[in-house]
């Protein structure tokens, strides 16, 4: 330290640099800004210009520039130092020890990064910050532009000014999650409240519709206590998943084993493990309730010998990635084309395109019908 700076007076100027920045660090609650601040009382308590924070990046490899004061304009928030022991603020890293280096030309212990010989530095300490649990946040570093040897008392201040700053970090970071959590909270209510209406809407439509194709109050009532179970067991599956998603092959099998689908028997099932979203997971398990009741009125379901092969695969067009699945039914006679057409028919070629964004396709083999579903996928990943 310089000579003119007796050691009461660098004593006092230090413990009232960690009692601002305590202070200080009570009101801020950005990271970014805080620490920036943190270097500043840093430089001025030990009369060194070059002060900075250097975090560790997610992949361990390599540590950011995330604050300082005196550096060359690009190098705050971009410059990057290897994490490894080869260099001073590496080996603080990985021993958690302060590394002293008085004099960088006559170093041999560490390779100095070159951001340091780029800004004449000649003396340096590091000083580990620690973070959650036993994995650290980053460094302290002080640089100087002359040599200089570093008191015990600096390197003690030093360290407990990064015990100090760890902890406002720890407690900024804390507060930003119960921020994100009430934020979370706030967004899952909207959303419920947006789902309970759109069932409503639902309800009502299904309601309406059903009535208008019933010939009889026990049709009607038979109908609309099935569409509604379809909805129900949707639902169900939805209420069981923290990620608001149903996997693909159980979505067909609750709709399909309720209408009498059995796996090796009169139903197959094949193709890649899937998350299918809450949205496309609604409008989809209409469509297979739609589906399996033709099936049980006058399809595969209907006969001794009849037989349903549902199968899906992604596809990647020229935007995005697509979902497509292939309902296909055998063992039984169609002669002709249904002319009637009634709710399911209208489910599967309007809302499925309205709903999904996708395309709905059927097609009238003599042995039984094929459909093709065609959707981009929202939120489906392999987890299988």
């Amino acid at each position: 330290m310089p000579e003119n700076l007796d050691d009461a007076e660098k004593l006092r100027k230090q413990v009232s640099t960690l009692a601002e920045f305590g202070k200080g660090a009570l009101r801020v609650d950005d990271v970014g800004a805080l620490l920036q601040e943190a270097t500043r009382l840093v430089s001025d308590a030990i009369d060194v210009d070059l002060v900075k924070v250097l975090e560790i990046l997610p992949h361990g490899e390599t540590m950011l520039v995330r604050a300082g004061v005196n550096w060359a304009p690009g190098v705050v928030g971009h410059a990057t130092i290897r994490s490894n022991e080869g260099s001073p603020a590496g080996y603080a890293l990985q021993t958690g020890e302060p590394v002293i280096c008085e004099n960088v030309e006559t170093e041999d212990r560490f390779q100095i990064p070159s951001l340091l010989i780029q800004h004449g530095v000649k003396s340096t300490v590091n000083v580990l910050i620690r973070g959650e649990g036993d994995k650290p946040f980053g460094i302290l570093e002080v640089d100087s532009r002359q040599i200089q040897r570093f008191a015990r008392d600096d390197i003690d201040f030093l360290q407990n000014y990064a015990n100090l700053l760890s902890a406002a970090i720890k407690r900024v970071n804390a507060q930003a999650e119960l921020a994100e959590r009430a934020q979370h909270e706030r967004v899952l209510r909207h959303e419920l409240q947006h789902r309970i209406n759109n069932m409503l809407a639902t309800v009502r439509a299904v309601a309406r519709r059903t009535r208008t194709r019933s010939e009889s109050l026990d049709e009607f009532a038979r109908s609309f206590d099935n569409r509604l179970a379809a909805i129900a067991r949707t639902h169900a599956l939805l209420s069981g998943t923290e990620k608001s998603a149903v996997a693909m092959r159980e979505l067909l099998t609750q709709e399909l084993s309720a209408h009498g689908a059995v796996e090796g028997e009169n139903l197959t099932q094949h193709g890649p493990g899937l998350l299918i979203s809450g949205k496309q997971a609604q409008a989809l398990s209409m469509a297979f309730h739609e589906l399996a009741t033709n099936a049980v009125k006058h399809g595969a379901l209907s006969v001794d010998n009849g037989h349903i092969d549902v199968s899906w695969k992604t596809e990647l067009s020229s935007t995005e990635k697509q979902l497509s699945i292939r309902w296909r039914e055998t063992g039984v006679t169609i002669e002709r084309e249904p002319a009637r057409r009634g709710f399911g028919t209208d489910i599967l070629e309007r809302s499925i395109p309205h709903l999904l964004r996708g395309t709905f396709e059927r097609t009238f083999h003599r042995d039984g019908i094929e459909c093709v579903i065609l959707l981009p996928l929202e939120a489906g990943r392999a987890d299988e």
